[in-house]
């Protein structure tokens, strides 16, 4: 099972210039069968930026212009297969999305936003799939569904596959997969579950349950991905929180044999790296033996084949 694992990381302020050039390695070297570039933000009048850093406006690309032939350079010569752009988090980005599919007759349809989707299209080859991490810090709006399956479709149609990232809300996701699987058979190309923090307590096969429930014929084996987040200083609660490799391989055990489950992601590639510059201004009671990139992608690997 273990060549069959699709072992994935998150990165965030790490994968863009001038950070990226510095981190290949980590990346590339490691044994990563899948990276989401996170977090991509849409504001209210339908920019694109990642990390606070706006990268399209008014259908131009205006972010670092070494950046879309650095991420493409990472699918080469290493094991990384598939390229994700993360959209979302716990931020505005979709109560924005919400608001320019309310206020344009509940489509997409002639939006500036539309129009920067087709920029980041052609902008960023590399990407294969769109990953959707769905949070409304103030509450999750009554016709949240339908902005979301239609944001779904806008990208389908430049040209993406999608993932989903979920956390809670179980009928949301599923719902959201049989209205996009109606229109665009296979699109969904798997989930990438949130098992820890907000979405400790989930299990996968639950999840790939679930889905058959509503799609009694639809293929769940390997279609979930497990979830661990890496050890990290908190600075908003100032606490440590994540597991170190040890924890999260004895974490993600429990999730080993679940038919559903087709491998493993962890929430951040930066915290990783951080680490140990945290420890030196933070103590951690926990003191992880090892933190290495290359530990923590063994601690899944091990956990899960």
């Amino acid at each position: 099972m273990e060549n069959d694992l699709n072992i994935a990381i998150y990165g965030e302020g790490i994968l863009y210039p001038p950070n990226l050039e510095n981190n290949l390695s980590s990346i590339k070297d490691v044994g990563w069968t899948s990276l989401m570039v996170s977090l991509f933000q849409v504001s209210e009048t339908g920019d694109i930026s990642i990390n606070g850093t706006t990268i399209i406006s008014n259908g131009t690309y205006t972010g670092d212009a070494s950046w879309p032939q650095q991420l493409a350079g990472l699918k080469n010569g290493g094991t990384l297969k598939t390229l994700l752009a993360t959209f979302g988090g716990w931020d505005s980005a979709f109560q924005n999305i919400q608001d320019i599919y309310n206020n344009n007759n509940n489509s997409f349809s002639g939006t500036q936003l539309e129009a920067n989707s087709k920029v980041f299209r052609s902008t960023f080859p590399a990407f294969d799939l769109i990953d959707m991490d769905v949070e409304y810090p103030d509450g999750k709006p009554s016709n949240a569904q339908a902005a979301f399956i239609a944001f779904c479709e806008m990208w389908i149609e430049a040209g993406f596959g999608i993932t989903f990232c979920p956390y809670e809300d179980q009928s949301f996701w599923v719902n959201s997969l049989v209205a996009i699987e109606s229109n665009h058979p296979g699109a969904v190309k798997w989930w990438n579950l949130q098992c820890y923090a907000g979405g400790a307590g989930n299990q996968p096969q639950d999840w790939a349950n679930a889905i058959l429930a509503q799609l009694p014929t639809f293929n769940v084996d390997g279609y979930i991905l497990a979830s661990d987040w890496s050890r990290f200083w908190n600075s908003q609660y100032k606490m440590w929180q994540g597991d170190c490799p040890s924890a999260m391989q004895s974490y993600l055990g429990q999730f080993k044999g679940q038919k559903g489950v087709g491998g493993g992601f962890i929430w951040t590639l930066d915290q990783i790296v951080d680490y140990t510059s945290e420890t030196a201004k933070h103590p951690d009671p926990a003191t992880c033996a090892k933190v290495t990139v290359a530990d923590y992608y063994n601690a899944v690997k091990n956990a899960l084949s």
